[in-house]
């Protein structure tokens, strides 16, 4: 018997963030995990996935608290540590100022506005640069 090869295999795997948008239960997991996976190269980041997810025998698991908790560990610079630090607000209780925005550059603020936006259940207002 021939067994396929391993890239055969993870064709048809679901990709990481496919994974994490089937284990976000809430709304706001869904808006947060969604701006992860649009930004690309944190959540591309091993330290930060090893922060935010574990594997069980039932699936994936993750938890906002442990890069909450570990976030000045992560690796990440100014802009990347507020560009989480938003995202954080947006997916759980956590808290942070709104001035982490002044550190952001304009594509992670708009992917930040538009989680927030998604979160609101607005769907008439758009972000986008001015003509």
């Amino acid at each position: 018997m021939t067994t396929p090869p391993a890239e055969a295999e993870d064709v048809d795997a679901p990709s990481f963030e496919e994974q994490l948008l089937k284990a976000a239960v809430t709304p706001r997991e869904t808006a947060a995990v969604r701006a992860l996976a649009d930004e690309e190269q944190i959540l591309a980041r091993r330290p930060f996935r090893r922060a935010l997810v574990w594997h069980t025998d039932d699936g994936m698991e993750f938890s906002w608290q442990n890069p909450a908790c570990y976030l000045y560990g992560l690796g990440l610079d100014d802009a990347e540590r507020s560009f989480v630090d938003l995202v954080l607000s947006i997916a759980s209780p956590h808290q942070t100022s709104l001035t982490r925005v002044m550190d952001l550059d304009e594509r992670r603020l708009a992917i930040v506005l538009r989680a927030m936006i998604t979160l609101s259940g607005i769907d008439t207002l758009a972000v986008g640069r001015r003509l």
